[in-house]
């Protein structure tokens, strides 16, 4: 069974060599490996031809500009085999990757395969942040919003029926899962095929990817799916409001409602104090749920 394996790159160059490396060390080596930098300015795409002169089985084309669902596309059309194994740069792939999410593509009946990710963290920050976005096995298999294409491969006759990544810069896959439920594809869920998923470095870049995140939702309509997260939006806006006209009318209950995120939080906090066995988890709780959450409403808010 020949597999080409393909990727979306834009500036990865602190990262680029070590998943890289990850994709060279498969114990079951892809076809061919595709890859499609979306026009980076840091070194990626210079660094990614070394590699495709001294591996004839990896290709690198640019195409500036190009969303993730777009540049998905393009590798994708460029792509010889039926089977098509998707993944993401910043992410390092076990050494049995890959056998893993194409071994189910033997049985009958099976036309996507999803597999897990799990956190890579070399910080405390990094850690507390993967304990609360990454979700276990059993989540991800339940959602399409949970399944990821840094962990999947699917029948190109599936990614033709259905017209393709959606052309977003984020949020893709989620609407990409969601076509292919619905237009009849049978999901098949590999437990042992594992992608390590950087996490992000700072709050900064929390806020940016949870921000992306929400635009991506929006654009793709995919929020009106998340009952939760179209809940919580609307009770963001509805505890604004409140707060605001508290403001004018009552101090005490001004004072009242301020102290209710402190203590959802700090509750957020706790909790993850629990799962970890650490202290240190109630503040890293604290400040990672009230920053992805606030980035979260205002991406879908706001962002364009």
């Amino acid at each position: 069974m020949k597999v080409s394996l393909i990727t979306t790159v834009l500036n990865e160059k602190d990262t680029i060599d070590e998943f890289m490396k990850s994709v060279i060390g498969q114990t079951k080596k892809p076809d061919e490996f595709i890859i499609v930098d979306g026009g980076s300015t840091d070194g990626t795409y210079e660094i990614l031809k070394k590699y495709s002169k001294k591996y004839k089985w990896i290709k690198v084309f640019q195409e500036k500009g190009a969303s993730i669902g777009r540049g998905r596309n393009i590798a994708i059309e460029k792509s010889k085999n039926e089977i098509v194994a998707c993944t993401d740069a910043g992410c390092i792939l076990d050494r049995n990757w890959l056998k893993e999410i194409t071994r189910p593509f033997t049985k009958k009946d099976v036309d996507v395969v999803v597999g897990i990710y799990r956190p890579y963290y070399t910080n405390d920050f990094e850690y507390f942040q993967g304990l609360i976005i990454v979700p276990p096995p059993e989540k991800i298999f339940k959602s399409p919003s949970r399944m990821s294409s840094r962990s999947i491969a699917f029948k190109k006759v599936c990614w033709k029926k259905i017209g393709g990544y959606p052309n977003l810069r984020t949020g893709e896959d989620t609407l990409f899962n969601i076509i292919l439920i619905k237009n009849g594809c049978k999901f098949y869920f590999a437990k042992n095929a594992i992608v390590y998923w950087r996490m992000r470095r700072n709050l900064k870049e929390l806020f940016k990817q949870f921000y992306r995140y929400g635009v991506g939702d929006r654009k793709s309509k995919s929020i009106f799916k998340m009952k939760k997260n179209l809940l919580f939006i609307v009770g963001f806006w509805f505890y604004v409001f409140l707060l605001l006209f508290s403001f004018f009318v009552s101090l005490h209950l001004f004072l009242l409602l301020l102290v209710i995120p402190f203590l959802y939080f700090f509750t957020e906090g706790f909790k993850l104090a629990i799962k970890s066995r650490k202290i240190s988890g109630i503040l890293y709780g604290f400040i990672i749920s009230l920053t992805k959450r606030i980035a979260y409403v205002l991406g879908v808010s706001f962002g364009k």
